[in-house]
């Protein structure tokens, strides 16, 4: 007999959202987490059950997890059973999801005003590491500095790849402290593609890659190194550039990077305001290590911001350098938010390799679920509803807002309809937006800056 009763459907959580678009069943088996059908314990329960965990009591135990899937499944599991489940064939299925929802981000639709200087690369790609200090146990697989004198000699090192324009994550790599960014730099080789610009710091500051990257149709900004050798198209011996700038002030001009590479670029400099000058001076001569005692010709360079560049004038200005080169410091705000707001460094004082591997993991999964696909979903929403409006949203009070309101977000039956849109049409914009300064610019300045 037929009825005209139907089932409630509710609204489901952002991630329940995304990882319906990712195959897990296949990744689990593909990876061999799973080679049957699991009874209780399903790789997508046991995936947010570890997000729940982190984000309810921050204790990141076995048993807090096992309560967890619990509550998801309505039944009881031991911590025992999780225990087992801690292996190295869940470290590669979760790799492979965190894969899987990277890729998920590369058909996205940009979100808000691009600036028209941008618009001229396919992508924008900034590259740096952040470290996370381990007990000492770790140090046999995560061997931090051999100068160390602190008792903690374990440190893990994660490469992020982030691009600016889709504001998305490229690529992670998870390496041990010794592996250093300059031994890491050839690595964006593997990833750039011709039209691409690669914004990169001093510390993957390598020529030869550089030169790759160039034969490859791919454009570069970088900070240079004072101590490497420039040349002008004729001649024999290096540029005597402190010289050249005491006359000329500042400098956009093609030269020769390199005793052996001899690497044609365009070299800008661009002199700073006495008070930043006068401050990297300071540090330079109070640095703790006595090797490095700065020569006059090194300090007087130090008043000027010094960039190299294969990009054209007819691209980008002298102007617009330093302001493109800025976009870098995205990275270290999201840097922040990781550290600040969703506790990647909250791991367990006693753990194994593969534990520790599995907290990343679910922990780079999280990230790229809310500081891409949440971020951009938003930025979508309120430019769709405000389209001649500038949308001045910071990640870093999204991401604490995040952070102070996780259990409503992973919620999937709590929000209906008109409680999620005003969510987003009223707290976000309240609690999240940038605030006024005269100072510097935000993020979303800088980039109509360059419009």
């Amino acid at each position: 007999m037929k009825t005209n009763s139907h089932k409630k459907k509710h609204e489901k959580s952002i991630i329940e959202e995304k990882l319906k678009r990712i195959p897990i069943k296949k990744l689990s088996k593909q990876s061999g987490f799973c080679k049957r059908k699991p009874r209780k314990i399903k790789p997508k329960n046991l995936l947010l059950a570890f997000l729940l965990t982190i984000w309810g009591s921050k204790k990141n135990t076995y048993g807090s997890w096992a309560n967890k899937i619990g509550i998801l499944i309505n039944d009881t599991v031991s911590r025992q059973a999780i225990c087992k489940r801690v292996q190295e064939t869940l470290v590669v299925f979760l790799q492979n999801v965190l894969k899987a929802i990277i890729e998920d981000t590369v058909g996205s639709k940009i979100q808000g005003a691009i600036a028209e200087k941008l618009k001229q690369f396919k992508r924008i790609l900034i590259e740096d590491s952040t470290c996370i200090k381990l007990n000492n146990k770790l140090e046999p697989e995560y061997p931090g500095s051999r100068n160390n004198r602190e008792k903690n000699h374990a440190i893990l090192k994660i490469q992020t790849t982030y691009e600016v324009i889709k504001r998305r994550f490229i690529r992670f790599k998870m390496t041990n402290f010794r592996k250093n960014d300059q031994g890491y730099s050839p690595e964006i080789t593997e990833i750039a593609k011709p039209g691409d610009l690669v914004i990169r710091d001093l510390g993957y500051f390598v020529i030869e890659v550089f030169k790759k990257l160039q034969n490859k149709g791919v454009e570069f900004i970088t900070r240079i190194r004072r101590d490497v050798n420039i040349y002008g198209e004729k001649d024999e011996k290096p540029i005597d550039l402190a010289k050249m700038l005491k006359k000329r002030g500042d400098l956009d001009i093609k030269v020769f990077i390199g005793e052996a590479e001899r690497l044609p670029v365009r070299l800008i400099a661009i002199p700073v305001e006495d008070e930043i000058a006068n401050l990297r001076r300071m540090k330079a001569k109070t640095n703790r290590d006595r090797r490095l005692n700065p020569s006059k010709k090194y300090l007087f360079l130090l008043g000027w911001d010094l960039f190299i560049t294969n990009v054209s004038k007819e691209k980008i200005s002298c102007k617009d350098i330093s302001a493109i080169y800025s976009i870098r410091w995205r990275i270290e705000i999201i840097y922040k938010c990781w550290k600040s707001y969703l506790g990647i460094t909250n791991v367990m004082h006693n753990t194994n390799k593969t534990r520790l591997e599995t907290f990343i993991y679910c922990m780079l999964i999280f990230i790229v679920l809310f500081q891409v696909h949440f971020y951009n979903y938003y930025l979508c929403k309120l430019s769709k509803k405000k389209p001649k409006e500038d949308i001045q949203i910071s990640m870093m009070k999204l991401m604490q807002f995040i952070s102070n309101n996780i259990s409503c977000l992973f919620s999937i039956n709590y929000f209906k309809n008109n409680d999620w849109n005003k969510l987003l049409d009223k707290q976000i914009p309240y609690y999240c937006a940038y605030e006024h300064r005269k100072d510097r610019m935000n993020f979303n300045q800088l980039l109509l800056k360059l419009s």
